[in-house]
């Protein structure tokens, strides 16, 4: 099974423009979250979805230095780029993962992740109830379900 950590993340945040860059510790933020997501002992790949807007090129140039893959798509449709990320690493199970989140629990990840597998599930999260603090939310997605969200409807035609 092919359990791909799909991180979204841009420069261009309008409340901390530039903030997955910015340094803890000498590292930027979106360094260390893909260094924890890295210790996940069931996610398979890890890659940025990023926009193809030219703010986020030193962040893909960051990233590609780390020997991770960048997928850049439309700047408005964050659920397309998940998608279109996840069909070009050959997906089965997307893991959601948002960039501004560095101090996210790879013991956690595989958690959810294993919950997912155990129930079959199209569908896993630790958010419902609301029980961990900000910054450790992880959501698991089939690729099927994937598919349903992004597919037009019959009234897009």
């Amino acid at each position: 099974m092919n359990i791909v950590a799909i991180v979204q993340a841009r420069m261009g945040s309008t409340r901390l423009p530039g903030k997955v860059m910015m340094k803890i510790n000498h590292m930027p933020m979106i360094g260390l979250l893909f260094e924890r997501l890295s210790k996940s002992k069931k996610i398979t790949k890890i890659v940025l979805a990023t926009s193809t807007s030219v703010n986020n090129n030193s962040l893909e140039q960051y990233i590609n230095s780390l020997n991770y893959t960048v997928y850049r798509g439309d700047e408005s449709n964050v659920l397309d780029r998940y998608y279109q990320a996840a069909k070009q690493e050959n997906a089965d199970v997307v893991v959601r993962i948002t960039g501004d989140c560095p101090l996210i629990d790879s013991i956690l990840i595989d958690e959810v992740i294993g919950g997912f597998i155990n129930y079959n599930a199209d569908y896993a999260s630790n958010r419902e109830p609301p029980t961990y603090p900000d910054g450790l939310d992880v959501e698991v997605i089939s690729i099927k379900a994937c598919l349903l969200y992004t597919s037009p409807s019959p009234r897009d035609s």
